[in-house]
């Protein structure tokens, strides 16, 4: 499924439970990287993955479109940037950047999924990635309603794992932005079946 719904939002205020495992990550950026040196990186970004449930068993996963006139212009890959230094947690950068790109508001984080991405940035920033599913808000029927910054995404999509893989909606090509990022977006999608196939995902990863 394709969308365009584009506006501009103010700042809101942000309230999320988060899963355990994801604790590590409730603290500010600044705190994280004193406490985890690396070399490899002195700057972090979250990418955050949203599961439409609604149609079980079709699992289907949110992809945002680049806008033409940004970097990696009309690249697909799933809602994040840069955590900023006055976000409260890099969690609260995950769930700022969501609200931001999409006008999806977070009420639960999971673990995070995969390895995470190390690459440089235009401006040489050694960074890392981290990519963490969202339990969002949605309306009385049910349902998520994806609005987005039109500078810096043009269309939207809700991606099953078959079209993920093929990089295809129909006649629409998935260039995605990053081969980790495919790879981080099929394990989710692995992980998620293997928790619902359990019987109590939803207590395992969403609540």
């Amino acid at each position: 499924m394709l969308g365009v719904r584009v506006t501009h939002r103010s700042a809101l205020d942000l309230h999320f439970t988060v899963h355990q495992a994801a604790t590590p990550f409730t603290v500010s950026l600044q705190a994280y990287l004193a406490a985890h040196p690396d070399s490899r990186y002195s700057y972090i970004a979250t990418g955050t993955l949203v599961f439409d449930i609604s149609n079980q068993p079709y699992l289907r996963l949110l992809l945002l479109q680049r806008s033409a006139n940004d970097s990696m212009p009309n690249k697909w890959g799933v809602p994040g940037c840069g955590c900023d230094d006055d976000d409260e947690s890099i969690l609260h950068a995950a769930a700022r950047e969501l609200w931001e790109e999409t006008g999806l508001k977070a009420i639960h984080l999971g673990a995070p999924v995969g390895e995470p991405h190390f690459f440089s940035s235009e401006s040489r920033k050694r960074i890392c990635k981290f990519v963490f599913p969202m339990q969002v808000e949605t309306n009385n029927e049910g349902h998520m309603t994806v609005t987005l910054d039109p500078r810096e995404h043009q269309c939207f999509a809700w991606a099953s794992e078959e079209e993920v893989k093929a990089k295809r909606i129909e006649d629409i090509e998935l260039d995605f932005t990053t081969k980790d990022l495919v790879c981080t977006v099929l394990e989710a999608f692995s992980q998620f079946k293997k928790i619902e196939n359990s019987g109590d995902y939803v207590v395992i990863e969403l609540a």
